[in-house]
């Protein structure tokens, strides 16, 4: 019996007590009984049904907002994929330009984009190439009916990771929990630009063939990769006409989404004051300032499952951690993680033991080693003082194949990034022994 409707019971019971008539008390004790009590319970029953199912709706709707990464050669994309799309619509149109568009790029900006490749080399191998970033070139050709020598450099590519700054955003606005995106081959992109044209090509040539020699860098640049990942972007108008709020200052906007598939996670794109965004069987309810009808951008997080003609190249990673029932436990009643045996099952979460094995972790004022990098650069940090907090080192063993070594420093930033979300009193890094 709950505590509250026991309550209830005893203090009618006192107040039948008081009642000194015996009529009026079997009458008053046959209504609290047959009435006022039974509604009493029967509240307590939808409340507590209601309660659970919040809860339940919680749980469940994070695995719909599920972020899945990877990387594809072009000629394998699949435009018409059930699950996975191109981060970016543009990387799978035909690149092309003339002479002009290069020479005006670099009259304007200073430099011109000539290709985005992939570096299939080690995190600290990429720290190596930008630290020197500006001071190591490259020598190559533009080939038209003549071969002319150009310089170009390697620049780290920064339209992927800011495909995922935008995405946090879009978490923050939509009021979704955000979790670090598992996305390693966007810090592994990078530009290959110029910054002056040979001296007497003319504009009417037409390139034939453009060619660069990256020297010891030649076997870890992979041309034509396309980052994808699980979110396709639409475009969705309103049913009807909004509806005022009781406020008489928001409006309500409703969206179909019956043309989707069950299970999916959806993030509206549009910044028109919006209040709140929730779902109820097919339908968006958009709460905002904006009383017009219009077109709603929405991001679509698809959470189906791969088919069994799906096949990458390359592993695609995610971002969502499998919990025990202890966990649920905790992050239910918002409790910390306190000790170290409840870290390494945090971390056990990620199921990336396949590339590294944790081993421990430390307390420290020493510097971090740089061996991790942070995956959340873009969460503005306006409360912790990083120069005064204490670094907490977490410590891994390297484990992965020779196929996989290339991201084993990624998967430890990213499990290094989502500590830093639950312990923000520390700067957290990593290191491998």
């Amino acid at each position: 019996m709950n505590e509250h409707v026991e309550d209830m019971r005893k203090l009618i019971q006192k107040e039948i007590q008081s009642i000194t008539s015996l009529k009026e008390r079997v009458a008053f004790k046959e209504l609290m009984e047959e009435v006022f009590l039974s509604l009493y319970e029967t509240n307590e029953q939808m409340y507590q049904s209601l309660e659970a199912r919040v809860m339940e709706e919680l749980s469940y709707d994070m695995e719909h907002f599920l972020i899945r990464t990877g990387i594809m050669e072009k000629q394998y994309i699949d435009l018409s994929h059930h699950l996975m799309s191109p981060m970016l619509e543009t990387d799978f149109i035909e690149s092309s330009y003339k002479i002009s568009d290069i020479s005006d790029a670099i009259q304007q900006n200073g430099k011109f984009v000539l290709m985005k490749v992939m570096l299939k080399c080690d995190y600290l191998t990429l720290q190596e190439l930008w630290r020197d970033e500006g001071h190591i070139q490259f020598e190559g050709i533009i080939k038209t009916d003549r071969e002319w020598d150009i310089i170009a450099e390697l620049h780290p590519n920064k339209e992927y990771l800011n495909c995922i700054s935008h995405l946090y955003r879009l978490f923050i606005r939509n009021a979704i929990p955000w979790q670090t995106v598992n996305a390693p081959y966007l810090y592994k992109m990078a530009d290959v630009v110029i910054f002056t044209m040979p001296e007497g090509i003319k504009e009417e040539e037409r390139i034939q063939d453009i060619q660069i020699n990256f020297k010891e860098y030649s076997d870890d640049i992979y041309y034509n990769m396309i980052p994808i990942w699980n979110i396709e972007r639409v475009s969705l108008d309103s049913v009807g006409f909004p509806s005022p709020c009781e406020d008489h200052k928001s409006y309500e906007h409703i969206i179909s989404i019956n043309d989707f598939k069950k299970g999916n996670g959806y993030l509206v794109d549009n910044d028109s004051g919006i209040e709140s965004v929730s779902r109820r069987d097919n339908r968006l309810y958009i709460t905002c300032s904006s009383d017009e009808t219009r077109k709603w951008d929405i991001y679509v997080i698809r959470s189906e499952n791969d088919r069994k003609i799906d096949r990458y190249t390359y592993p695609v990673m995610q971002n969502l951690r499998s919990e025990e029932s202890i966990e649920k436990i905790q992050k239910k009643w918002n409790q910390s993680i306190k000790t170290k045996a409840e870290l390494l099952r945090f971390i056990k979460g990620f199921d990336l033991e396949e590339y590294l094995e944790y081993l421990d972790c430390e307390i420290t004022d020493e510097s971090l080693t740089g061996e991790t990098y942070d995956m959340n650069t873009f969460i503005e940090d306006e409360i912790r003082d990083r120069r005064a907090a204490r670094k907490l080192i977490l410590t891994f063993k390297a484990k992965a194949d020779e196929s996989r070594k290339w991201l084993i420093r990624d998967a430890a930033s990213y499990i290094v990034s989502e500590v830093q979300r639950i312990y923000p009193e520390y700067e957290c890094g990593g290191k491998f022994v």
